[in-house]
């Protein structure tokens, strides 16, 4: 399936750049001078183009049989575009709310008692670490370096971070789109949660 965006950085001594795609809630792609269908005019940032999406050996989205579009089909796709913001604001608006009752939850249960203080100051620099992690994995991706491991983000969120995570997939524009990573970050979601009720429970043999 093909997809359109507009090129938002280039680097024409190096030959590459990034795409950001119509739809704003996919992550940026990475396009390289040699992945046009045809030879042309450089690139320069704002053209509107039209590609395929595939995935590299280091999981980046890249940008292959890459095609300029031409101005009044940049214009039927923004119409596009604007018919699924429509969609976009109720996930983020749902999920906005599930962080806001996780994070009031947990200062009330740390208020009465239920929950060790010690675990709600150990979330809370689980929460800026991974933060941090994302934005590292995404300068990394930008700059075709190391990156940082998914079980390490999943990990992250499974110890409570999940809040942070999501605030910089949207923030970060940053794991948005790959699925199979978004399916297993829901499921660290549901498995903290358990962990939590878990701690302020009778099960849990370490409560004093």
């Amino acid at each position: 399936m093909r997809d359109q965006g507009r090129l938002v950085e280039w680097f024409d001594d190096k030959g590459y750049g990034f795409i950001q795609p119509n739809d704003e809630a996919k992550d940026r792609v990475f396009l390289h001078i040699k992945d046009f269908a045809q030879k042309g005019p450089r690139p320069l940032v704002g053209c509107a183009l039209e590609y395929v999406v595939q995935l590299d050996a280091q999981g980046r989205f890249k940008a292959k049989q890459v095609t300029y579009l031409k101005a009044n089909q940049a214009k039927k796709l923004s119409k596009m575009s604007n018919s699924t913001e429509t969609q976009t604001p109720a996930k983020l608006q749902a999920m906005q709310i599930l962080c806001v009752v996780y994070i009031i939850a947990l200062v009330i249960l740390t208020a009465t008692g239920l929950l060790n203080s010690l675990a709600l100051l150990f979330m809370s620099i689980i929460n800026v670490m991974t933060y941090w992690f994302y934005s590292q994995d995404k300068e990394a991706a930008q700059l075709n370096q190391r990156r940082v491991p998914e079980n390490t983000l999943h990990i992250l969120a499974f110890l409570g971070g999940w809040p942070a995570a999501w605030l910089a997939q949207q923030r970060l524009r940053h794991k948005t789109q790959k699925q199979p990573f978004r399916k297993v970050y829901f499921c660290t979601i549901f498995f903290n949660i358990l962990l939590i009720l878990w701690l302020i429970s009778p099960l849990n043999v370490f409560k004093t």
